[in-house]
């Protein structure tokens, strides 16, 4: 009996011990980076992009053609192995088969836009690869936002664009005289980023800034026109964050061009697949007045 009442009262003591232990017990964080990624390949289906050397739920799933996550993703820094497989919820062996495997060096606290870009086909200039790009966006003064181009565009206008942020309708037959001859960013090679421009933030109901797109050294033809989002200013009732867009001072926002689908491929077609375009990333959400 006194054996059995010993044996009694240490199970209850570590049962006490572990209690408190956990009612105390604090989990570190790991360090984080911050990730967008974006499925710039415009010749074939869905994707899966994952990271595969530690337990994440870090990615981008069942993806198309244009698909990207607009705002930040986080991610443990560090050397992470990053595989993009097709993407099938009916086939495994489509769903298991790698198409690209990259190893990432993230720095804690930085920020990174990674772009699957070029094309999968083979023989197709340039073939797909993963871009990465890390951004450094600045901050704003008031009254002002900032952009930023990343040239995705596999095959857009032989490698090179030059890029006009403004306020006014264009349109892709219009004369040559209605673009300034100053660009906003010039001659931003495949692959690479420009430096993030600043731009006056739209203050009336009618502005609204655009991208508008030409292979370098040229006005005409004009390969796309893009409207940047408007965006929400903060609200307090009810409370709600600000949403960087034009129309809110401080957002910093990466536009990605991209190529038009491959006519044929299992990438998504017509409609505004057609043509060049970009996708909106944000990179710096504005200050919010909301407590």
């Amino acid at each position: 009996m006194t054996r059995l009442r010993f044996m009694v009262i240490c199970a209850l003591a570590v049962a006490n011990f572990g209690c408190s232990k956990d009612a105390t017990f604090t989990e570190v964080s790991p360090p984080l980076a911050a990730i967008h990624w974006v499925n710039a390949v415009p010749d074939t289906g869905q994707q899966d992009i994952r990271v595969v050397d530690i337990v994440s739920n870090a990615g981008l799933f069942d993806v198309d053609f244009r698909g990207s996550n607009m705002f930040y993703q986080p991610i443990e820094a560090g050397t992470r192995t990053v595989r993009i497989f097709m993407s099938s919820v009916t086939n495994q062996q489509v769903a298991s088969t790698v198409i690209q495997e990259s190893n990432l060096a993230l720095t804690a606290g930085s920020n990174y836009t990674v772009i699957h870009a070029g094309f999968a086909r083979t023989g197709g200039t340039p073939a797909r690869a993963v871009l990465v790009i890390p951004d450094n966006s600045p901050q704003p003064a008031t009254g002002q936002i900032a952009l930023r181009v990343i040239n995705a565009g596999a095959g857009v206008a032989g490698g090179s664009v030059d890029v006009w942020f403004v306020r006014h309708p264009v349109v892709p037959t219009s004369p040559i005289d209605s673009l300034p001859d100053a660009r906003s960013v010039a001659a931003v090679a495949y692959g690479t980023a420009s430096t993030y421009a600043s731009v006056p933030m739209d203050v009336a109901v009618t502005d609204s800034v655009r991208i508008v797109v030409t292979a370098a050294g040229t006005k005409t033809p004009i390969l796309a026109t893009i409207k940047a989002p408007a965006g929400l200013a903060a609200q307090t009732a009810p409370p709600a964050d600000a949403i960087a867009g034009s129309r809110v001072s401080g957002s910093v926002v990466t536009a990605v061009i991209v190529p038009a689908s491959v006519a044929g491929s299992q990438a998504p077609q017509g409609g505004a697949f057609a043509t060049p375009s970009a996708l909106y990333l944000v990179d710096r959400r504005p200050l919010t007045a909301v407590p």
